[in-house]
């Protein structure tokens, strides 16, 4: 074997493990990392696409430290987001450390108690983990963590942009800051992602706030690698089968469905071979997959189409993914469950149901396929339309749909991706950490609280005075309370919240029902849409009949159906950035037809280019269908748009949203623009729109914070002051 640049640095053990690994190079990522994290003490932020050997670029220089210099506690923690992906790091971790005497060991709600013991009995190499079994460390096992973590010396992130700008993000980054002060060593942070755009930077202050000269950044680029692009557009047909659904999910009713040229289009694209097709919602996933595999069995073929989403059972997802590694041809359409680096062996080709709702997640979606250098990326996205009649409001006959789904295409293809949101208030996450340090602690006087959490710790946009009033919201809610002597303790309610089996997240986890079938879990369904007895829905692509339901113990009972209704789940529509919307209106008012487009699709783009003429739009941003009704085409991001409604309510005109694209107004355009010119003089604040928000509580423990406090929450992550008044300038002008 040759020696690239980088493999001379490797302990012996980690280069004989590559050897009998087959080996014959290193890339050249993997060689930059190598000595980055080898010759230097510098955080490292490795980016590079899907099946670059990310992983390996962070472990092999982590692995050969440990196997040199071996440590009394775990050396090294992987923070993964999703189990499954946990899982399949834990196996080609263990490749790695096979030769090289290192334990490697996995830690969340579906590892078993005798592996935890194991590794608090004798803690050492690496531990794979979610962020919400880190946190249930520090909660349930206080008095372990120094012990197992005593010598960490690396921690990874992977799938780093998955964790940016959420509140899991938010929290892993508490937890961190938390173990660096609890333990007192100064391990190294190594960030891993495919997809950071130009904003390496930003990922790098989040990793080392104000010390961003800490942080080395390893970039490699996609090459020019070819893809294979096509978007399908198709209307839609009554299905004659479907009942109303369960519940109302985004104002859509889903009693349509693809006609049969269209599924046997996907049939041909995606049958016989191992594909992933990706819905935005967990309700097309099931829909689609029983559709296909009705069709495949009505055509003599065999019904070959798995499903993996979030509200299955963690045995039928396991299945899943080891029937897609396995030599028999499948397909598995899922919901983002599968767009990050999960191993399902070698995708022929990845679907889209629907335009995503971000670049980001169109540029890891269709890096699911073509994951070897010699093969091509292929992605076929599909977008549906009901039959649209004469009378049908303008922004319906504007085909909105395939216009995002062509921005996206187009910016994709500019390898452009959005940047992440780092300085989101996010109180409620700062309530569940509060709570956190509190019980680990026992008792703490708050001035330390604030210290751990704010001035050391992860909130550092909260002052002092936030932070009182956070802790008088929470004495009030008898989630604290003070001691004799002043300090900080769980009050009734307190105790009752972490006890809790969901505390240990910081995100919102629906009330749901356990689908159960001859005492084998199958799935979960959302409290809003449980079926009544002798209903049919769809679940783990098989349809099911209800024979009983125990409300007591939350659960539906099942057997297998021949007939079938949609289940839909809740979900939320994505926000879609400024550039988005800009894209969509370029390509609006263009004469090009890009070339991947189907028949119906470019017949549809033509049709709203058609539309968009009729109106004047690209004249002007407003349209009059009558004297009294106007729209305004704002074509600016979802959180600019809605700051502009907010300040027509705030001026007592109240707009409609239409479609996240234009807003309505039962007035003149003349009306509105002197409204407006009145907004713009007042100049109102973030604080006082936000106040309009008919609802203000959008995360896990909002509903513990004053309305204040959730007006400051909202108005940093909600309101987009500049981006609106920016909008109006240019109206005005």
């Amino acid at each position: 074997m040759s020696a690239p640049a980088g493999y001379d640095l490797l302990a012996g053990p980690i280069q004989q493990s590559l050897w009998r690994m087959g080996w014959t190079e290193l890339r050249t990522v993997q060689a930059d990392a190598i000595q980055a994290i080898l010759l230097s003490d510098d955080d490292v932020l490795i980016s590079a696409p899907t099946a670059s050997g990310k992983t390996e670029a962070a472990f092999l220089p982590i692995l050969s430290q440990l196997c040199e210099s071996p440590t009394n506690s775990v050396g090294a923690l992987y923070v993964g987001p999703l189990k499954a992906l946990i899982n399949d790091q834990f196996r080609r971790l263990e490749e790695l450390c096979a030769h090289a005497d290192i334990p490697v060991h996995r830690w969340h709600g579906d590892v078993g108690v005798g592996a935890k013991k194991r590794l608090i009995e004798r803690p050492g190499g690496v531990l794979l983990i979610t962020p919400e079994s880190l946190e249930s460390t520090f909660v349930n096992r206080t008095a372990q963590i120094k012990r197992t973590f005593g010598q960490l010396r690396f921690v990874v992130i992977d799938e780093l942009h998955a964790l940016v700008g959420r509140e899991r993000g938010l929290h892993l980054r508490s937890l961190l800051f938390r173990l660096r002060q609890r333990i007192g060593a100064p391990f190294r942070l190594i960030g891993l992602s495919a997809t950071l755009g130009d904003w390496a930077d930003t990922y790098a202050a989040w990793l080392r706030p104000g010390e961003l000269n800490q942080v080395r950044v390893i970039t490699e680029q996609s090459g020019d690698k070819s893809i294979r692009f096509k978007i399908y557009g198709y209307s839609e047909e009554p299905d004659v089968e479907t009942t109303r659904p369960l519940v109302d999910d985004n104002d859509r009713q889903d009693e349509y469905r693809p006609p049969d040229a269209v599924l046997d289009e996907m049939l041909a694209a995606f049958g016989g071979k191992k594909c992933l097709i990706f819905a935005n919602r967990r309700t097309d996933v099931e829909k689609f997959a029983d559709l296909l595999n009705e069709r495949s069995e009505n055509l003599g073929r065999p019904k070959e189409f798995l499903v993996h989403h979030g509200s299955l059972s963690k045995d039928i997802r396991e299945h899943t993914e080891a029937a897609m590694r396995e030599r028999r041809p499948c397909s598995i359409v899922c919901s983002s469950t599968l767009e990050l680096g999960i191993d399902v062996g070698s995708v022929a080709a990845v679907g889209q149901l629907g335009a995503p709702w971000s670049v980001t997640s169109m540029v890891q979606r269709l890096g699911r396929s073509g994951r070897r250098d010699e093969t091509t990326a292929e992605m076929r996205l599909f977008v549906g339309e009901e039959p649209i009649q004469p009378e049908a409001d303008i922004t319906v006959r504007l085909h909105l749909e395939l216009l995002q789904a062509i921005a996206l295409t187009e910016l994709m293809l500019e390898k452009w991706i959005e940047p992440p949101e780092i300085d989101a208030l996010d109180l409620s996450t700062l309530v569940q950490q509060v709570l956190s340090v509190v019980k680990e602690m026992g008792g703490i006087e708050a001035a330390m609280v604030f210290e751990r959490l704010v001035e050391k710790g992860a909130f550092r946009c909260v002052d002092v005075s936030k932070f009182k009033a956070v802790l008088r919201c929470l004495g009030e809610h008898d989630l604290l309370e003070q001691d004799p002597t002043g300090g900080l303790i769980l009050g009734i309610e307190g105790e009752h919240v972490v006890r809790r089996y969901d505390f240990y997240s910081a995100f919102t986890t629906p009330l749901e029902f356990r689908v159960v079938y001859q005492q084998r879990l199958i799935g979960m369904l959302p409290h809003t849409a449980v079926p009544q007895p002798g209903d049919c829905f769809l679940l783990a692509a098989r349809r099911w009949e209800v024979i009983e339901i125990d409300e007591n113990r939350e659960e539906v009972s099942v057997v297998p159906a021949r007939g079938r209704k949609v289940t839909l789940f809740t979900g939320e529509r994505g926000n879609l950035h400024t550039r988005v919307r800009q894209t969509m209106r370029r390509i609006l008012f263009g004469h090009s037809e890009p070339a991947y487009l189907n028949h119906q699709a470019a017949g549809w783009l033509k049709d709203a280019r058609k539309t968009a003429r009729e109106a004047d739009l690209q004249g002007s941003s407003w349209f009059s269908p009558t004297d009294s009704k106007c729209y305004w085409f704002t074509w600016t991001g979802t959180q600019a748009h809605e700051t502009l409604k907010l300040m027509a309510h705030l001026a007592g005109t109240p707009a409609e949203d239409m479609a996240g694209i234009a807003l309505l107004f039962r007035a003149a355009p003349a009306d509105i623009m002197r409204m407006f010119k009145s907004v713009m003089d007042r100049q109102p604040t973030a604080f006082e729109l936000a106040a309009q928000l008919p609802q203000k509580q959008k995360r896990k423990y909002d509903r513990y914070l004053s309305d204040e406090l959730l007006i400051q929450d909202r108005a940093t992550d909600a309101i987009d002051v500049q981006g609106a008044m920016e909008l109006l300038q240019q109206m005005s002008t």
